[in-house]
């Protein structure tokens, strides 16, 4: 056989194992990606799923209703009388 059949044998022997890797390295580097894609979709739901539960407590916890009997308890507070009630001391 001739120099030059050897070469391009040689070369298409290694541009095929290199094209091999190549492609073995970019699926790896897919799985990977989408691994980290999973994870932070995951931690996206999570959080989400907080920031619902935390929007229903902060809801439960600005009720007019609950702000009025803690104030009552707490500060002992009561609801001012109307205005024709009042005494108002000139």
């Amino acid at each position: 056989m001739s120099n030059i059949k050897i070469y391009t044998i040689l070369f298409l022997i290694l541009a095929n194992m290199g094209l091999a890797f190549g492609i073995i390295w970019i699926e790896h580097l897919t799985r990977s990606q989408f691994r980290d894609m999973q994870l932070y979709s995951n931690k996206n739901m999570d959080l989400k799923n907080e920031w619902k539960k935390l929007s229903i407590e902060e809801s439960k916890y600005a009720s007019q209703s609950r702000i009025e009997k803690e104030a009552k308890r707490k500060l002992g507070m009561k609801i001012p009388l109307k205005k024709e009630n009042l005494k108002i001391n000139d």
